[in-house]
């Protein structure tokens, strides 16, 4: 009594089926682990983010956050990313565009709504 197994021969097209079907396979799982932590780490608003969250765009180290928090405190919430590059010194167009595409953003509504308020305060303050 023979104990070998005996292999039976898988046909050429199940064969390149098979090998065409795990390369799909390894190329989701790669997309996946490559790109994933992009998708979730979405968009980072300018006016309510810390030192923290601003470093995770891509052009933006310490000093620099530090600098954005520093002048959004001073001067109020910025109105785009246009407005970004004028009151803080070291971003440029080219940086810019660098943290546009990391997910940094602008929510126009929310800083039309801190700059409406804050008006509205400097009104009621200078009234006699």
């Amino acid at each position: 009594m023979s104990t070998s197994l005996k292999f039976l021969p898988i046909a050429p097209d199940r064969l390149h089926f098979m090998r065409r079907w795990r390369e799909l396979a390894l190329r989701a799982l790669l997309a996946v682990c490559l790109w994933g932590p992009l998708g979730l780490a979405g968009a980072v608003d300018l006016n309510t983010a810390d030192v923290q969250q601003l470093q995770q765009i891509k052009g933006i180290g310490p000093r620099t956050a530090e600098l954005i928090l520093e002048e959004r405190q001073r001067g109020g919430p910025f109105d785009s990313l246009q407005d970004l590059a004028d009151r803080v010194k070291g971003i440029g167009a080219k940086k810019i565009i660098t943290m546009e595409q990391s997910g940094l953003k602008v929510e126009p509504a929310k800083a039309q709504a801190k700059a409406a308020s804050s008006t509205a305060d400097a009104d009621i303050r200078r009234k006699p």
